[in-house]
C-alpha cells in the first residue's frame, strides 16, 4: 500500500469528515481511493495489541459515537519526530507521511502506521549469510496496520497551528521559488495545469476524488499533480543517468548528494502540501483568469532576463572589439609580408640576369599551364 498511500488517507480523511458533518452515510463511506489502494484495513490498541477494528466504517463510525468531530491531515514529522520505531509488539513506520489525527474539543487520537507486528524469530543456520529469513504476508501492498495514539499538549498545539486557512496564492510563490524553479528541476517549465480535481487510476479506470467535483479549477489540486510531475522527472532523470542515457549525467553525477537531498526536501513538502489540500481544499478555488505563472517571479525573471541581456551585449560588444583589432592586425602581417616579398623579387631582379631569367620562366610555365586547364 505504500506506493498508493497519499490516496488512501486522503480518501479516508475526506469521507469521515463528510460523515461526522453528516453528508454522509456510513454506508457510503469506503471512498473509492481507499477500496482501490487497500485490501486489509486493521486498527490495534498500542498498549495490548488486541484488534480493535477492522474496517474503516467500523473505527469512523465509533469514534464519531465517542465524541469525535473531524479529521484532519498534518505530516508525520510535526508531531511524531522522536517516535521509536520499535515499541512492544510493533515495529513503526518513521519516515514522513500524510498522518490522519481524529480530534474534538478534548482530545485527539493520531491513526499511526505500523510497519509489522513482531513475529517470532526462526533460522536454519547459525550463519545470518546462508538465510535471510521467510517472506512475511504483512508486506503485501494492500495490507495495512495501524494504532490509535493520543496527542499530549504539545502536539495539540502543533497540530492546531498547522490546520489554519492557507492563502494559496500565496503558497503557490513559495512553492515556484523553491522547487518549480530550483536549479535540479532540469526542464525548465514553470506553467501549471489547473483542474478541478484528482484521480487515481487502477484496472483501466480513473477514480476522481470528488465524486461530484466543483467546475471551478482548484489550485491546491494542480499544484499536487505539478509536485508529482517534478518527483517523477527527477526519478527518470536519475534512473537514466544511472543507464547512461541522460544529457545532464556529468551534472548529476557531480551533484548527486545535493539532488539527493532536493528530493527529500521536495518529498517532505509534498507530503505537506497534501496534508494542506486535505485540509483545507475548499479555500483553494480560482477562477479562469488566474494567472498561472508567478507575476514576481515573471518579473524577476524579466529582470534577470534583462540583465543576462545587457551582460551578453557587452560580451558581444568586446568581442567585436576584439575580432576588428585582431582582423586588423592580420592585415598589417600580410602587407609587410607581401611587400617584402615583392622588394626581394625586385632586388633579385635588378642585380641579378639569372634571378630575372628564373621569373620568367616561372612566369611562362604558369601561363601555359592555365591555357592548357582551358
Amino acid at each position: 500500500m505504500q506506493k498508493n498511500y497519499w490516496q488512501f488517507i486522503l480518501g479516508l480523511q475526506h469521507n469521515s469528515q463528510l460523515y461526522f458533518d453528516a453528508h454522509l452515510h456510513h454506508y457510503n463511506m469506503h471512498h473509492n481511493w481507499c477500496a482501490v489502494s487497500n485490501d486489509v484495513f486493521l486498527v490495534r490498541d498500542l498498549e495490548t495489541n488486541e484488534l480493535v477494528y477492522d474496517s474503516i466504517e467500523h473505527l469512523v463510525v465509533d469514534l464519531h459515537e465517542q465524541g469525535i468531530e473531524r479529521c484532519q491531515i498534518i505530516p508525520f514529522n510535526h508531531i511524531f519526530s522522536d517516535l521509536p520505531a520499535n515499541f512492544k509488539k510493533f515495529n513503526f513506520e518513521t519516515y514522513n507521511y500524510p498522518l490522519a489525527v481524529f480530534s474534538n474539543k478534548h482530545q485527539s487520537l493520531a491513526l499511526v502506521k505500523i510497519h509489522s507486528e513482531k513475529v517470532k524469530p526462526f533460522s536454519t543456520s547459525p550463519d545470518p549469510r546462508e538465510f535471510s529469513g521467510f517472506p512475511s504476508t504483512q508486506q503485501y501492498c494492500g495490507y495495512s496496520l495501524f494504532t490509535l495514539i493520543k496527542l499530549d499538549q504539545k502536539q495539540q498545539k502543533t497540530l492546531d497551528e498547522f490546520d489554519q486557512p492557507q492563502n494559496w496564492k500565496n503558497y503557490y510563490q513559495e512553492l515556484s521559488s523553491d522547487f518549480l524553479d530550483h536549479p535540479f528541476k532540469f526542464k525548465k517549465d514553470l506553467s501549471l495545469t489547473l483542474t478541478n480535481n484528482l484521480f487515481i487510476s487502477a484496472d483501466s479506470y480513473e477514480y476522481p476524488f470528488l465524486n461530484s467535483a466543483s467546475p471551478d479549477l482548484n489550485l491546491a489540486f494542480s499544484l499536487v499533480n505539478k509536485l508529482i510531475d517534478l518527483q517523477d522527472m527527477l526519478e527518470n532523470e536519475i534512473y537514466m543517468s544511472i543507464e547512461g542515457r541522460s544529457s545532464d549525467s556529468a551534472y548529476i553525477d557531480r551533484n548527486y548528494s545535493q539532488i539527493h537531498n532536493f528530493q527529500n526536501e521536495l518529498s517532505d513538502k509534498f507530503i505537506e502540501l497534501i496534508a494542506y489540500a486535505a485540509n483545507d481544499y475548499q479555500n483553494a478555488y480560482v477562477d479562469q483568469g488566474f494567472n498561472s505563472i508567478s507575476k514576481n517571479l515573471l518579473k524577476n525573471k524579466s529582470i534577470e532576463n534583462d540583465s543576462n541581456t545587457d551582460i551578453e551585449d557587452l560580451e558581444n560588444n568586446e568581442k567585436e572589439t576584439m575580432t576588428t583589432f585582431a582582423s586588423t592586425i592580420y592585415l598589417i602581417i600580410f602587407l609587410a609580408i607581401a611587400f617584402g616579398l615583392l622588394y626581394g623579387v625586385f632586388w633579385l631582379v635588378s642585380h641579378y640576369e639569372f634571378a630575372k631569367f628564373i621569373i620568367i620562366t616561372i612566369g611562362v610555365i604558369i601561363f601555359l599551364a592555365i591555357c592548357s586547364k582551358k
